[in-house]
This record gives C-alpha cells, sequence and structure tokens, in this order.
C-alpha cells in the first residue's frame, strides 16, 4: 500500500471517528433540557430587547434626537446581554462531565483526546453559528417595526449582522469550551466568561492610559461590534475576525493542553 492510500485511509478513519464522537456529543447536549432552554432563552432575550431598543429609538427620534441606526445592528448590540447564555450552555456542555464524573467514561469511549475536544468543538460551534444568524434574522422583523424610519437597514447590513453574529457566538463558544477545560468547574468556567466578555471591557474603560484603551479595542466583545458593523476604524472587519481567532486558538489550546495533562 502506497503512503497515499496510508494516509487516505488515516484520514477518513479520524474523519468517520469524529462525525461518530459528534453525533454522541449531539446527543449529550439535546438531552439536558437546560442547555436546550440556555439557549432558547438566549434567543428569545436578543429578540425582545432588540424590539426594546428599537421602540426607544423610535420614541427618541420623534423627540428629535439622532438615534436612527440599522434594525439589524439593534438586534446585535443586545448580544451583549444574550450571549451569557450561550456561554453558559457551552462552559455546562463540558463541565457538567466533571462534576458527574462522566468524563472518565467520555474519555474511555474517545481516547483520543483531540477527537473528543473536536467532537465538542465542532457542534458547539455549529450550533451556536445557526442560533446567531437565526436570532439576528428573526429579531430584525420587530426591531424594524418598532424603530418605524429610524430603524431602515439595507439587505448588506443585515447579513453582515447575521454573519457577524453567528460568526461571534461559534468562536465565542470555543473559548468558553476552552475555558471550561481549565476550570473545570461550571461556576468558575461561567465567571471567567462573565468576565472576559463583560468585566474586563468594563474595568479597562476606567483606566485612563491611551494604552489600555487601545488593548481594550482587542477584546471580544469589541472586535465583535467593528466585524459586524463593518467598521474600519480601528480594525476592520477582516482583522477583527482574526482577533477573535486569536482568542479562540489561546483559549481552547490552552484547554486542549490542560487536557492532555491532566486527563490522563
Amino acid at each position: 500500500m502506497s503512503t497515499l492510500q496510508i494516509n487516505e485511509s488515516a484520514s477518513g478513519y479520524l474523519g468517520g471517528e469524529l462525525l461518530r464522537a459528534a453525533r454522541a456529543e449531539a446527543t449529550k447536549f439535546f438531552g439536558l433540557r437546560s442547555l436546550l432552554w440556555l439557549y432558547a432563552s438566549g434567543i428569545a432575550l436578543t429578540i425582545a430587547f432588540g424590539w426594546l431598543l428599537g421602540a426607544s429609538a423610535k420614541a427618541s427620534g420623534d423627540n428629535g434626537f439622532d438615534t436612527a441606526m440599522p434594525a439589524p445592528l439593534m438586534v446585535f448590540a443586545t448580544l451583549q446581554f444574550g450571549q451569557l447564555f450561550f456561554a453558559a450552555a457551552a462552559a455546562l456542555h463540558i463541565t457538567n462531565e466533571y462534576s458527574s464524573g462522566t468524563i472518565t467514561t467520555s474519555l474511555q469511549a474517545v481516547p483520543r483526546r483531540s477527537v473528543m475536544l473536536g467532537a465538542k468543538a465542532l457542534l458547539l460551534s455549529g450550533l451556536s453559528f445557526g442560533a446567531g444568524v437565526a436570532m439576528i434574522g428573526l429579531g430584525t422583523i420587530p426591531a424594524a417595526l418598532s424603530a418605524g424610519q429610524y430603524g431602515a437597514f439595507a439587505l448588506s447590513d443585515l447579513v453582515s449582522a447575521c454573519l457577524g453574529a453567528g460568526a461571534y457566538l461559534a468562536l465565542l463558544s470555543l473559548m468558553v469550551l476552552g475555558l471550561g477545560l481549565l476550570c473545570r468547574n461550571s461556576a468558575g468556567a461561567i465567571v471567567s466568561a462573565i468576565m472576559l466578555v463583560i468585566g474586563l471591557p468594563q474595568i479597562l474603560q476606567l483606566i485612563p492610559f491611551e494604552w489600555v484603551q487601545t488593548l481594550a479595542q482587542y477584546l471580544p466583545t469589541n472586535a465583535a461590534t467593528f466585524m459586524a458593523t463593518g467598521a474600519t476604524e480601528p480594525y476592520g472587519p477582516p482583522a477583527a475576525l482574526l482577533v477573535l481567532i486569536g482568542w479562540t486558538v489561546v483559549l481552547l489550546g490552552a484547554g486542549y493542553f490542560a487536557l492532555k495533562r491532566r486527563d490522563t
């Protein structure tokens, strides 16, 4: 058998193993009502807040204030609250296994740590991306209706916001998956996620040093905003996506290292 045939055989085996592991992870995820409720709550809250923001924009605009904003971006702006539900779901998907002791069974069923982690990452990123796209798409309708003329938007605004939200939630889920592997308990992972997406931006905003403010622009939530809004300053969507990928590689990579070293 040639080297090429061996490599193709190994690749096919790993691909099949990954898909089987991903199906098992899907069974675990959809078997826990709490995770489904977190996703549903995140979607519902974001849509409701988008409608409220649209109504607020209309009321302010009618009173002479400049509050016009494309309706899809109104919905995206409320994602700073809804994202916490998706982060919590990602954290619980891995930390529940540590708290219940089923992580041992999972590792026995899927001995390759890379395959097990890849399966979890594949599931969470796929679900989160789909949820982000659907959430902005559905939320734009009530937001546009409540905002009236102050929520006028173009198709490009909708596409940008949908893809931006989907990509951000997918990468955020992977970041939190890494935090869950590092903390190995639900409280630690969720608190760490909250600090990353809400706490740090608020804290750094209060420090009156230019280099600190520059650093804050590269936090995940700010990068996500630049990506979804199509901003050009301080950097554009491609750079924002790279920033988010960088955060994901660091946190998920650290989690994988901890999985390899501690869970043997």
